[in-house]
């Protein structure tokens, strides 16, 4: 007959804890259960804290690939965020272009006039790449 100690742990546990069953190979669950006796813990509160590390872990991993993947998720969605990302650089491009030939004459050759040239040739460059994607 079960003593009242032991009743009351059972009751206790049987309201506290939930049971997880496992099923692994003898050989990983033997090393397992030597590792742990050998570290002087009980398999369950190494289990129990591994699963709390992994759920921690997990859920983070879960909300970045959700931000990540609300406006990228599909094939569609990322062509058409690179049309958008096109559209506006293609827009700072003639905008600098613009600037550029609003250059004053005698400022042609400064480098100012230069540094618009290397802008313009860079945004082109990056068009070219974006353009080729999808």
């Amino acid at each position: 007959m079960p003593s009242a100690a032991n009743s009351a742990k059972a009751r206790w546990n049987a309201a506290n804890y939930v049971q997880i069953k496992v099923h692994v190979y003898p050989d990983v669950a033997d090393a397992f259960k030597a590792a742990c006796t050998n570290a002087g813990e009980s398999m369950a509160s190494v289990l129990s804290r591994c699963m709390a590390e992994y759920s921690s872990v997990a859920a983070n991993l879960k909300v970045e690939r959700k931000a990540a993947g609300d406006t990228v998720s599909t094939k569609k969605m990322r062509s058409n965020t690179i049309r958008k990302i096109v559209h506006t650089l293609e827009q700072v491009r003639d905008a600098e272009e613009q600037a550029m030939e609003n250059t004053p004459e005698n400022l042609r050759g400064s480098e100012k006039y230069e540094s618009y040239e290397e802008r313009i040739s860079s945004m082109d460059d990056a068009l070219a790449i974006l353009e080729g994607l999808y």
